[in-house]
């Protein structure tokens, strides 16, 4: 709890957006592990009170459509209902919603259910229409009971996979953001994909600057001199879950760079998993992961036009120039001047450094470190 704590320290210009906006559609837009959950959550607990509020990790949720409109509803009654963390389970269940319908007291929410469970008994039922009736549930129940309610999608960039089913196409059309009783708070890790989504408002979050690393690090290792906590931020680029993991690691070793490319390259480290799970996450989300993988190779050892990196890759301008656009779809990579860079520096490193040879087990001797150029 206490880690969670430490994180918000100087997040409160997030929480101010997210209040200041009550009543809007807002979505929270950051690099993985950059803090939006924990924003949202506090967001959450700071103005439950407010509006009834529906958290909704769509990471968790069954994104088939059939399930998805089940488990969507069963969320809203969930906490509807106010019920324990251990019931939740039950909520997931249609014959168990089917059970606790009749004490929401709402005979259009109950018409709803009947609905969905007379669709999904037909040989082919209609996707479309499951997916459409689970946000129209909400709806619903937030007019027939006077409600407001605040649906919080986290890691929002999930419900894509429902277009890859015929029948829905493009998830986004069917939701309805302009309902004047149900609202949207979204998170998601894909900056570009949702900066212009119409009827929300957009905010990035950012790293932390010097002056908020400097409190978080005084947090953890407690008053030290200058130069580490400089130097602690400079490799951690502000980033609070790599800061974190380098200011623990400082306790130990009392150097800086030491600390950073321990955590860095070390496989059971913070630092490298969030490096590693990161590459992942986004290499999914694009396609061709082969030649994609070779591109963040190249580019990672230096800035590069299109022309140079075509060469180094052996494939022609064309089909290179569309493996960087998906690349730079899903924010693993930047364009400025002509030249095709990494936006998120400490990815870079990992991925430079790792194809290089240096990922280890174990913390590596001073040596090794020591002879590692950044």
């Amino acid at each position: 709890m206490q880690a969670g704590k430490e994180e918000l320290i100087e997040r409160r210009e997030y929480l101010g957006f997210l209040a200041s906006n009550a009543g809007k559609n807002t979505a929270l837009l950051g690099r993985k592990k950059s803090g939006k959950t924990l924003i949202l959550k506090q967001h959450i607990k700071n103005h439950g009170k407010d509006y009834l509020s529906v958290y909704i990790d769509l990471e968790k949720i069954n994104l088939v459509p059939e399930n998805f409109s089940i488990e969507f509803i069963g969320n809203i009654l969930f906490n509807f209902l106010g019920k324990k963390p251990a019931e939740y389970k039950n909520f997931l269940k249609l014959e168990y919603l089917k059970k606790i319908i009749p004490s929401v007291k709402s005979n259009k929410c109950s018409e709803i259910l009947n609905s969905v469970e007379n669709e999904l008994l037909k040989i082919k039922p209609s996707q479309k229409f499951l997916v459409e009736s689970a946000f129209k549930f909400a709806e619903t129940l937030a007019a027939d009971k006077n409600k407001k309610i605040t649906i919080c999608l986290d890691n929002f960039e999930n419900i894509l996979d429902l277009n890859n089913f015929s029948q829905i196409k493009n998830i986004i059309s069917l939701m309805n953001f302009e309902n004047k009783d149900v609202r949207y708070i979204i998170t998601s890790s894909l900056i570009s994909q949702f900066k212009d989504l119409k009827n929300f408002e957009i905010i990035e979050i950012k790293n932390l600057d010097k002056k908020e690393s400097a409190l978080l690090i005084e947090k953890i290792i407690g008053k030290t001199d200058k130069k580490a906590v400089d130097e602690i931020y400079e490799f951690s680029k502000g980033h609070p879950l790599v800061l974190k993991s380098i200011a623990s690691r400082y306790k130990e070793t009392k150097d800086a760079k030491k600390s950073f490319l321990t955590e860095l390259l070390c496989k059971e480290s913070i630092t490298y998993n969030y490096c590693k799970n990161s590459l992942s996450f986004y290499l999914n989300l694009a396609r061709g992961q082969s030649l994609l993988k070779n591109i963040l190779k190249i580019i990672a050892k230096k800035e590069l036009r299109l022309s140079e990196i075509a060469l180094e890759l052996h494939r022609s301008a064309p089909i290179t120039k569309a493996m960087l656009e998906r690349l730079i779809s899903v924010d693993l990579i930047s364009k400025k001047d002509s030249r095709f860079y990494f936006d998120d520096k400490i990815l870079q490193h990992w991925v430079k450094l790792t194809q290089d040879g240096y990922d280890f087990d174990f913390i590596p001797e001073d040596k090794t470190l020591e002879e590692i150029q950044l």
